[in-house]
């Protein structure tokens, strides 16, 4: 009896390792690793949006989520405009964030930068370089994630 109680747990741990904390996209998060936040559009599905609306999107990689009091985020570039993503918990969190963020862009002295949000996902885009002085890269893109 003893060994089959054992054999069932050992089953259940071997299950549970390989099942639970998965990131979209197949690898397992680690410990300590952030996981994406349900019920909200995931920083990959943002990127894979303005990916299939003809954008160019590159070096989207997950950062540390806490500087932005975050669940997840992933920064990069999307036809020259700077990009982040980042997934809440809570709606404190976002307002939080979002006013961090326009802070930050205050003191860079950033000529045009938007922070939306939809659902608990907040996208910051921010046109550093200057490269898209009419703004319709910015909006294409913003539209482009309101319909997630």
């Amino acid at each position: 009896m003893r060994t089959r109680v054992l054999t069932v747990l050992f089953a259940c741990l071997v299950w549970t390792s390989v099942g639970c904390g998965k990131k979209e996209g197949g690898a397992a998060a680690g410990p300590g690793e952030p996981a994406h936040v349900d019920g909200t559009p995931h920083t990959d599905q943002v990127v894979n949006a303005w990916k299939g609306a003809g954008f160019p999107a590159e070096g989207f990689a997950a950062i540390d989520p806490t500087a932005y009091r975050a669940g997840y985020c992933s920064q990069g570039r999307v036809g020259g405009i700077d990009a982040l993503i980042c997934e809440y918990r809570d709606d404190d969190s976002i307002d939080r964030a979002r006013k961090l963020i326009q802070d930050e862009w205050g003191k860079e002295g950033v000529h045009t930068g938007v922070a939306l949000r939809s659902k608990r996902t907040l996208v910051a885009v921010a046109d550093r370089g200057r490269s898209d002085p009419s703004g319709k890269t910015i909006n294409k893109l913003l539209d482009t994630f309101k319909k997630l």
